[in-house]
């Protein structure tokens, strides 16, 4: 009989009184006995069916063949070669349990986008409940009255002005976003500045925006379709060379619109950023559980600056944590372990943000 071994993206847990394993790979929980999970601890190694029954002297030869069949078709069990060549999580992220379950737990969920039904949602899960405070406010404590801002350098007054004029855009004109002004915001966001000093851990590259011991494990991939000279398709931004490479050619409109669990008016923005996490870059100085949270804050470091850049180039900008995460993986070629999508942000010439305004 052909060997097995047990899936290696599997925890247990309760949960409600109910003994769960979760199956890491596929992002579901299924309720187990203890006469399987002992079963399952068998195959920590490869086995065959008929030495995992002779093992198991205080079982019935025909139950626990019966509970291998059971497991084999949960997935918990696999034919040995496929449990060898398949990259668990829980091994290329150093055992941080939590982050893994997190992340699974997480992915591909499905967004509300008829009007309709998110009027319902709000009608029936939202407005029912009192709305909290909008405002921490604790007036029995001494204040201190803030003077306004003025009379410091010009660079200061123009970057509160971009910081005022930053807006979530939903509406696009058809005007292409020009391509310097696409580079400046890609370059700005996700190029070197320059290096710094890591000591034991040798050079470290500094960015615009900070990131846990300067490791910057942010990627970023481009949709582009209506950006002006610049042929659409799918790029990856080059940050050691400073340049788009072209990974896949073609209109991916209605790719990025899917991406973004089908928010249509994606389509109608010039381009579409997808940031990329590859985890092995913080694990290797950070292998324990706050490493994964640092990969969120890392993103929102880099949007802000994005946001900001496009605002300062007249462009209308929008970020957007609706994300179908298989998808993008499929479509871009990740193997969902040691990179997976993010977050995702873009922008297009905005219907009241033209080049040319005050923001640019």
């Amino acid at each position: 009989m052909s060997l097995l071994a047990r899936n290696p993206e599997l925890l247990l847990c309760w949960s409600r009184e109910r003994l769960l394993v979760h199956d890491l790979s596929r992002g579901i929980g299924l309720p187990v006995s203890p006469d399987l999970v002992a079963v399952l601890h068998l195959f920590d190694r490869p086995l065959t069916p008929e030495a995992a029954a002779r093992r198991m002297r205080r079982y019935e030869k025909t139950s626990v063949l019966r509970g291998i069949r059971q497991l084999r078709r949960l997935r918990f069990l696999l034919p040995a070669g496929d449990a060898r060549r398949r990259k668990s999580r829980l091994a290329v992220w150093k055992g941080n349990l939590a982050a893994a379950f997190y992340h699974v737990a997480s992915r591909d969920k499905p967004y509300i986008q008829s009007p309709a039904a998110i009027d319902l949602y709000l009608r029936k899960h939202v407005v029912t409940q009192p709305r909290p405070p909008r405002y921490r406010h604790y007036p029995v404590f001494p204040r201190v009255r803030l003077p306004r801002s003025g009379g410091g350098p010009p660079d200061a007054a123009a970057l509160e002005r971009v910081l005022h004029a930053r807006r979530t855009v939903r509406e696009f004109s058809r005007e292409p976003v020009e391509l310097r002004d696409l580079a400046a915001v890609v370059r700005g966001t996700w190029g070197e500045t320059g290096w710094l000093d890591g000591g034991a851990l040798g050079r470290l590259t500094a960015k615009t925006s900070p990131s846990a011991g300067g490791l910057h494990p942010i990627e970023c991939y481009l949709f582009a379709w209506n950006v002006r000279n610049l042929p659409p398709g799918l790029y990856h931004y080059d940050v050691r060379e400073d340049e788009l490479r072209r990974l896949k050619a073609g209109d991916f409109r209605r790719a990025g619109v899917r991406a973004a669990c089908g928010q249509q008016w994606i389509g109608k923005a010039a381009f579409l950023c997808v940031m990329t996490a590859v985890f092995t870059r913080t694990l290797w100085k950070y292998a324990f559980e706050t490493a994964y949270r640092v990969l969120w804050l890392d993103a929102g470091h880099l949007c802000q600056a994005f946001d900001l850049l496009a605002t300062s180039r007249g462009l209308g900008a929008f970020q957007t944590a609706a994300i179908q995460d298989s998808f993008l993986e499929g479509l871009i070629g990740l193997d969902g372990v040691k990179e997976f999508p993010l977050y995702l942000c873009g922008a297009g010439v905005s219907l009241e943000m033209r080049p040319g305004s005050p923001a640019s």
